[in-house]
């Protein structure tokens, strides 16, 4: 007997066909946008990191100069100490941010949860240089906090690491990224199942077994998303290091030293990347030990 074989040999319809058309012309404005506006400025960024520098001026020469300031060793300290900011910030955030998060979702209506977490972003609604620049009234040594601890007689002098210290820098790193770790995690705590905790009630699990076994686990997205959103901020930030820091430098600040003292472009392009390189790889990382895709599920 002789064995038929056949081939799909169907051709797409007319309104297959329009379906495909119509996904390209939905896709095509989004890789446009981001064509124009993030793989050209990188594409272009990445060319000036390889010309030369010469007394305010960029020569359409290539060379390595540029990089070779990169392995500076003041260069790789800043490096170093950004990346501990960086790090040091998120842990702030995560121990101030969780616990709002926590409070809104499972001591507040669902209405009053949204509504309250609305309000860390008011801040947002004046320029961030009005915000950082703000703490000096309250840090300063003639500032508020300090004429109150005299007032009350807690010193007999101002103190002075208040303000331009690290104290200082990390109070104005907090203030500005805490919203940006607690809304993820808000999210996160939103879309667990009420049963779930129901269940761990039953089976006699205390307030702390359940939140290690079932809200800890399942608040892990929005714990990632938001450590992602405050490293990334932080570590690109340049108004706090700036003003708040006392003179302690980042390499945001390096890379505007680089463009305002001396115009030197190559130099600050080769430390951008260097900086985006870094941040991609943490950000890889972060995501290949906790799926943040979960909390698009919920």
């Amino acid at each position: 007997m002789a064995l038929e074989t056949s081939e799909d040999t169907t051709t797409p319809s007319l309104g297959e066909r329009f379906r495909f058309g119509e996904v390209q012309a939905l896709v095509t404005p989004t890789v446009l946008w981001f064509s124009a506006f993030l793989l050209a400025p990188l594409a272009i960024i990445a060319v000036y990191s390889f010309l030369t520098y010469e007394s305010f001026s960029v020569v359409w020469e290539f060379s390595l100069t540029a990089w070779e300031s990169v392995f500076d060793q003041t260069v790789y300290s800043t490096f170093v100490r950004t990346l501990v900011v960086g790090v040091g910030v998120t842990a702030l955030c995560l121990l101030f941010g969780y616990p709002i998060a926590y409070y809104l979702r499972f001591y507040t209506s669902e209405s009053g949860g949204t509504l309250l977490l609305l309000f860390l972003v008011i801040p947002f609604w004046t320029s961030a240089l009005i915000r950082t620049i703000g703490w000096n009234p309250i840090l300063g040594r003639t500032g508020v906090i300090n004429r109150l601890l005299l007032w009350v007689g807690v010193v007999e002098e101002p103190l002075s690491w208040l303000l331009f210290s690290p104290f200082s820098q990390m109070v104005g790193y907090v203030a500005a990224y805490v919203v940006f770790m607690a809304a993820p995690i808000f999210v996160s705590l939103s879309q667990i199942d009420e049963d779930l905790l129901d269940a761990s009630e039953t089976l006699r699990g205390g307030p702390v077994a359940t939140f290690r076994h079932i809200t800890l686990p399942l608040s892990l997205p929005g714990v990632t998303i938001g450590a992602i959103f405050v490293f990334v901020l932080s570590i690109g930030d340049f108004m706090v290091p700036q003003f708040l820091s006392g003179g302690e430098s980042t390499i945001t600040t390096l890379i505007y030293l680089a463009v305002n003292n001396g115009l030197n472009y190559p130099n600050a392009a080769a430390l951008s990347i260097v900086l985006l390189l870094v941040i991609f790889v943490v950000v890889y990382a972060m995501t290949r030990i906790v799926d943040i895709s979960e909390i698009t599920q919920g």
